[in-house]
């Protein structure tokens, strides 16, 4: 199965690129996507957890740079397997990225998908139906990361984007000390 779109990254083209490299900026725009590391160069590690039809898919999956032309290309051969669903996925993606103006870019990307097992058995149809809306998911969270700075840990992007998908971090409260709950029991205080 073929896949491809374009799409615009309020961000200029070296940025939009070194996002596309960077494991944190991917792992929280990729819908699922749970883990992401970088072994080395070219080489990515991770988790993807999803939802076709009802079929819930979590394979861990390897991605490999095949080329690399910074910052317009790049093309990747990634492969998944869900042993649970006796179902596999090989994908081979082309990205490309182009300056469209003085801070944004376009985007262009084309995947040639191969599933195999209980997921491919779904049809071409529903597959195609849930990659649009991933797709749709991963534009509006990429730009997102991307207009907000720099890859890395400390991109406000990555955070407000967490915070939209799974809501605000839970607030922890420093455990209070044994003997000042003791006392807070004994004179009635709060601690």
């Amino acid at each position: 199965m073929k896949l491809g779109s374009s799409f615009l990254v309020p961000a200029g083209h070296d940025r939009v690129f070194a996002h596309f490299l960077d494991p944190d900026s991917m792992r929280v725009s990729v819908p699922g996507c749970t883990e992401l590391d970088r072994a080395d160069a070219k080489h990515y590690r991770g988790r993807l957890v999803n939802e076709i039809a009802h079929v819930r898919f979590s394979a861990g999956f390897s991605a490999e740079i095949t080329e690399l032309t910074e910052p317009e290309l790049v093309r990747a051969l990634l492969k998944g397997e869900d042993h649970k669903l006796g179902s596999s996925i090989k994908i081979d993606a082309r990205l490309g990225v182009q300056p469209d103006g003085p801070d944004a870019s376009k985007v262009d990307y084309s995947l040639d998908v191969a599933i195999w097992g209980r997921i491919g058995r779904l049809g071409e149809s529903l597959v195609r139906r849930r990659s649009q809306e991933v797709e749709k998911e991963f534009v509006a969270a990429f730009s997102e990361i991307c207009a907000a700075g720099p890859p890395g840990p400390d991109n406000p992007g990555l955070r407000s984007v967490l915070e939209r998908r799974n809501g605000p971090a839970p607030v922890t409260e420093a455990p209070v000390s044994w003997w000042r709950r003791l006392l807070a029991r004994l004179f009635g205080k709060k601690s």
